[in-house]
């Protein structure tokens, strides 16, 4: 567990509170980051990046906010930022055409298991992919969205209504019984 120790600790960039703290939410983080980057090799290296970029704004960190939160910020914030940086991500705004929209359920998720819930988020388009996760796991606004990723709130919401169309056209064609019920 970290404790207010460690993150002064690492204020005082005493290495020890360093890698305990990085030892301690490197999964966490690792796994934020894989929602939005599929290379292994280029999450490793945001993940690191996000790090680096925590130790070095730590004064900026007020006690009274929880640190995993401003962690987590600053490993989404180092993210995205990679992926506008990134020319290979810069091509990948492609409007697909529009399914029609299906009613899902929330007791056909209980069937799945989370990792396939991922790994069915992970096939998405990737722009749509980048905004449902920061709506719907992190929490973002359509306003800060369309700041962090540069485009409009109405691009934004497009996105995000594209990801979850996608999304029910993939539940659909894995969980045709659960579609047949309730489709």
């Amino acid at each position: 567990m970290i404790d207010q120790k460690d993150i002064e600790g690492c204020l005082a960039k005493d290495r020890k509170s360093q890698k305990k703290v990085y030892e301690f939410f490197f999964p966490l983080m690792l796994a934020i980051v894989r929602r939005y980057i599929k290379d292994d090799e280029e999450t490793l290296d945001v993940v690191n990046q996000g790090f680096i970029k925590i130790f070095k704004k730590i004064d900026q960190y007020h006690f009274s906010n929880s640190f995993e939160g401003w962690c987590k910020r600053i490993i989404i914030n180092t993210a995205l930022d990679h992926l506008r940086a990134n020319k290979r991500y810069k091509d990948i705004f492609s409007f697909e055409a529009i399914m029609p929209t299906y009613q899902v359920y929330n007791d056909g998720l209980n069937n799945m298991s989370i990792d396939e819930l991922f790994t069915l988020i992970d096939t998405i388009s990737p722009v749509s992919k980048v905004v449902f996760n920061m709506f719907v796991i992190d929490g973002y606004s359509h306003k800060e969205i369309s700041d962090n990723l540069n485009i409009s709130v109405g691009t934004s919401k497009w996105h995000l209504s594209s990801a979850r169309k996608q999304i029910q056209a993939k539940l659909k064609v894995s969980y045709p019984d659960l579609y047949l019920a309730y489709g």
